[in-house]
């Protein structure tokens, strides 16, 4: 065996293998099959960058995977062996199908967490760019303070002191009743507030993954 084959055979050794999203990086592309929100459907996206909220406790975070596209936000964190894909919306958009009121009470952190909120109109009557995104009824889960992270914290853990990055947000998130549908709401200092709407699809929903060229 030749000097050269032995350098041969450690690149080949060094080539990533993607199975599975949870193991996505940024620079990977995913591909979504047909479905019911057409604005994911059928496209290709590639992974832009990544960041971490954590929430409860230290070991309860949750790692976000933004995709690339010039006129949405969307990203994509991994349950489990379910895909929670979401889609940041603004106040104006948001308000076209829940009553502002309903939504103000939910984020007073005084009025506790038994909250529930419903869309204001027919379901037959949501705009076409929602349709997949809202579900009829919510009920809130939970209402947090939690730790925004940029970036990928799910080897080397979440800091354990503060001031090492982290920006506090009061997190309140609430769950249809077939837990298929979820609104995540992110206030930050200042009342600069992240709306998501959120939809659980199955792995299979993924049609095709790809590394990031070397």
């Amino acid at each position: 065996m030749g000097l050269f084959d032995i350098f041969s055979k450690e690149e080949e050794q060094e080539v990533r293998e993607l199975h599975h999203p949870k193991d996505l990086i940024i620079g990977d592309m995913i591909e979504f099959e047909l479905m019911e929100q057409s604005l994911l459907a059928n496209r290709s996206f590639q992974i832009k960058d990544i960041w971490t909220l954590n929430y409860g406790s230290d070991t309860n975070f949750k790692t976000y995977f933004e995709l690339d596209d010039i006129d949405e936000k969307f990203r994509l964190c991994v349950i489990d062996d379910q895909l929670e894909v979401a889609r940041s919306v603004l106040p104006e958009t948001l308000l076209q199908v829940f009553n502002e009121e309903d939504i103000a009470t939910i984020l007073d952190p005084d009025t506790g967490v038994n909250h529930q909120l419903s869309v204001n109109i027919d379901m037959q009557d949501l705009p076409e760019d929602l349709v997949g995104w809202v579900s009829p009824k919510y009920r809130q889960e939970g209402f947090e303070i939690a730790y925004r992270y940029q970036g990928d914290y799910r080897k080397k853990g979440i800091p354990r002191h503060a001031d090492e990055g982290e920006i506090e947000c009061d997190y309140a998130w609430l769950v249809s009743d077939d837990r298929q549908h979820s609104i995540e709401f992110r206030v930050f200092d200042g009342g600069r507030t992240e709306v998501h709407l959120c939809a659980m699809l199955p792995l299979r929903k993924l049609t095709a993954m790809w590394p990031k060229s070397a």
